[in-house]
């Protein structure tokens, strides 16, 4: 069958696509089945159809994304709160401990906070300011809050400043100790608590003038009482309130000492001048007594300081017009303190730099 496309050109339609003359020009168009034309519109279908469903599918996922950000937004925002929170807090709480307790508790995390004590050699601090009770009733409450805060603000610098750990205030006390929760030796604590007193009373003098300006009756003056002598220390109170503290015997030895002391001086216990016998000049020794100690307590006045050429009948090594005197010299590495090594060896440089310094070379014969 012979189709006339209006072209000029003949199209010989056969079923099979064979051409029935080779003179003519012909196309061939090979009928498709029906069946094969509905299965590829049914794919096309599907296809779009499989468009749609990842379409709508990235959608959801660019809505997850979105959500996500936004939600690590909000955890980041909300953990950058709770850690400024979490500063403010730990700030505030530093303010009520002593340095030392506060590293124990807060930067080292190595043991959970209980209830804990123990027997421990420490070197105590008391001092009160003298008639406060009569300045109290003279200066407004307002000024003597300014005036206290100011002292104790003064003497917690000086006390932190030698490594002391500030028990705690009462009124116009104040109570520091030496030998935890850090511990050195017994000799560098007992100095180092004296060496805070004497820098704590130039500063007192210095504050004296400033209180009488500010209306007060009389000048600033402050007793301070020190002793050394095993102390129980620790933990103390219940599971919900605890406070960190010393407690016995020679706590209270402390605390005596300081009542009794005269203005704007310094009573040292007899082991604790023990221990600064070499940096330190004292008055000639009193006994006193103390509720609760069966026996007198033998208690020196400190004077002053010693100047550094006093310091030297200390040590082992003492200067004569000819040369030097070696005393004798006792070691145990076991016992001996950081200060009682550090003057062994300078007594035995001395020594060595005297005796090298007078060596004259053999003479050849």
């Amino acid at each position: 069958m012979i189709i006339d496309c209006g072209q000029g050109y003949p199209i010989v339609y056969s079923p099979r696509g064979v051409a029935n003359s080779a003179s003519e020009t012909t196309i061939f168009i090979t009928v498709m089945d029906e069946t094969i034309i509905v299965k590829y519109k049914n794919l096309i279908t599907q296809l779009k159809r499989e468009i749609i469903k990842l379409t709508e599918e990235l959608q959801d996922l660019k809505i997850m994304y979105d959500n996500t950000v936004e939600h690590g937004t909000l955890i980041e925002n909300d953990l950058e709160e709770t850690n400024r929170k979490l500063k403010i807090l730990l700030g505030s709480m530093k303010k009520y401990l002593s340095p030392q307790l506060y590293n124990s508790i807060v930067e080292s995390g190595n043991e959970e906070v209980q209830l804990s004590y123990k027997r421990k050699k420490l070197t105590i601090f008391f001092s009160d300011i003298a008639g406060f009770t009569q300045i109290t009733d003279m200066i407004e409450p307002e000024t003597l809050s300014d005036l206290l805060n100011q002292y104790l603000d003064d003497m917690s610098k000086i006390a932190l400043k030698y490594g002391g750990t500030i028990d705690k205030f009462i009124g116009d006390a104040m109570m520091v100790f030496f030998g935890d929760p850090e511990f050195i030796d017994d000799e560098t604590h007992a100095r180092r608590c004296v060496l805070m007193a004497v820098e704590m009373l130039d500063k007192i003098r210095i504050l004296s003038d400033e209180w009488l300006a500010r209306g007060s009756p009389s000048q600033l003056s402050v007793r301070m009482g020190i002793n050394t002598g095993f102390c129980t220390v620790g933990n103390f109170g219940s599971e919900n309130r605890m406070d960190y503290t010393i407690i016995g015997g020679q706590v209270n030895i402390a605390s005596r000492l300081e009542r009794i002391a005269e203005e704007n001086s310094i009573y040292l216990s007899n082991s604790t001048y023990n221990l600064v016998q070499e940096i330190v000049v004292v008055a000639p020794p009193q006994s006193t007594t103390v509720k609760g100690i069966s026996h007198p307590i033998e208690v020196f006045r400190l004077i002053r300081l010693k100047d550094e050429e006093e310091r030297t009948e200390g040590k082992y090594c003492i200067a004569t017009e000819g040369g030097f005197v070696l005393k004798p010299i006792s070691y145990d590495s076991r016992y001996a303190s950081v200060l009682e090594r550090e003057k062994i060896v300078q007594s035995l440089e001395t020594a060595l730099r005297n005796i090298k310094k007078n060596i004259e070379p053999l003479s050849k014969e």
